[in-house]
């Protein structure tokens, strides 16, 4: 997400007829059909979340490197977006009604998946009726790992878990974090109002602290980025529509994007999209985001957005559906995987890989992948390397795969 260096080329060539084969495929472990619940991809590895279990593998061979089993009978629960000097950041509790009163938030080393640290907080109050990841409820920024529980933030040091400092954030329904550089943003809400802190991850110190800047009632806010500040917020009512707002570093509004050509944008927190983290993704001064599309129960329409004034660039809809996104080289990787039919029979099913240019959204290369019925839910490019991970893991089924572009 962060890459904006222009393509050589645009890895050529920029079509292959034949599809591309998996050069390895990882093996199964654990539980069958054990779903994704998020992934992390750094320093040559490249690691695939279930809920009792993390699993690292090499990108390069796809031989599995560690496993993290989650303690006890605790549930994975939540994951800092990013890792951090090679610090891994996750949340699990017991999988029961109360199970969230007695949490733990735990450190991993990334290189070894060795826990470096462990400690019990109660998250039972700002606990979400959603399933799968409880998101913006640990963070991770240079040497501090910060948690939200239901009185504030607390950050303790990433490398021995001693208690740093907290920040009460008061009476609150619900409390989001996210950390990048020396910041933290806290977002909370109550009521149909919200409110946007920032705060130094050094000492605590609140910088300064806003309502969200938006017209209305508000019914969900999400961080989706710190670096630049961007908040997904979602109105109350038939009204209220979908929002992103730029923030500058003073918590000041940039610029607001809620359609394109008369759509509105897809709601931050829809299920169609399995990696929530890329429904909103940034590269240079160009925000991708999702439009609607009517009468279609599918995520197939990109628009793309200047992020220093808010203006729409382009709209680009492949008439189906995305299952998977991602920056590579300052480009947009499109996945769109489907079942090939004829005549109403099965044929099989196929996988289109879409390069394009952020400057206009025009197709600059494909590929067509070698897949089986198996969904991604989600996917890391590193060089020319395309690293899938799978939504399900099970017999016959790969947790992870890798195909290379050229």
């Amino acid at each position: 997400m962060y890459e904006d260096r222009a393509p050589d080329s645009v890895w050529l060539p920029k079509r292959r007829l034949r599809a591309l084969k998996p050069v390895w495929e990882a093996q199964h472990a654990g539980p069958a059909d054990s779903e994704a619940l998020g992934s992390w991809h750094c320093d040559g590895l490249v690691v695939r979340a279930s809920f009792d279990r993390l699993r690292a593998f090499d990108t390069s061979t796809g031989r599995q490197r560690w496993v993290w089993e989650v303690p006890g009978r605790d549930v994975l629960a939540a994951m800092a977006g990013q890792i951090v000097d090679g610090v891994a950041l996750v949340a699990h509790w017991p999988d029961t009604y109360d199970g969230a009163k007695s949490a733990g938030v735990t450190a991993l080393d990334m290189r070894s998946g060795h826990e470096l640290w462990s400690v019990r907080q109660n998250l039972d109050e700002l606990r979400g009726g959603t399933s799968g990841l409880r998101h913006g409820t640990v963070a991770l920024s240079r040497d501090r790992a910060m948690v939200a529980t239901g009185e504030g933030v607390v950050a303790l040091d990433s490398r021995t878990g001693r208690t740093a400092w907290t920040v009460p954030h008061g009476a609150a329904s619900r409390a989001r974090i996210g950390a990048a550089g020396d910041r933290l943003v806290l977002v909370t809400q109550w009521a149909g109002s919200a409110a946007v802190t920032s705060v130094d991850t050094t000492d605590g110190t609140v910088r300064w602290e806003r309502p969200v800047p938006l017209d209305g009632p508000i019914k969900e806010v999400e961080i989706a980025s710190v670096d630049p500040l961007l908040l997904a917020v979602q109105g109350e009512g038939r009204r209220g529509g979908n929002h992103v707002l730029h923030l500058d570093a003073d918590g000041r509004t940039v610029a607001e994007i809620s359609a394109a050509d008369g759509t509105s944008l897809v709601p931050y927190a829809t299920w169609f999209l399995a990696d929530r983290g890329r429904q909103i993704m940034w590269s240079g001064d160009v925000l991708i985001a999702f439009l609607k599309a009517p009468g279609f129960d599918v995520v197939g329409r990109l628009a793309a957005f200047s992020l220093s004034t808010g203006r729409h660039l382009w709209t680009w809809d492949d008439g189906w559906g995305i299952d998977a996104l991602a920056w590579h080289r300052g480009c947009v990787v499109a996945l769109r995987h489907h079942e090939e039919v004829s005549e109403g029979t099965h044929v099989g099913w196929r996988c289109d890989a879409y390069v394009l240019d952020p400057a206009d959204g025009r197709a600059v290369a494909r590929r067509r992948l070698r897949v089986t019925a198996d969904e991604p839910y989600t996917v890391h490019l590193h060089d020319g390397r395309i690293l899938w991970i799978d939504k399900k893991s099970g017999r016959g089924t790969p947790p992870v795969k890798a195909y290379d572009w050229r």
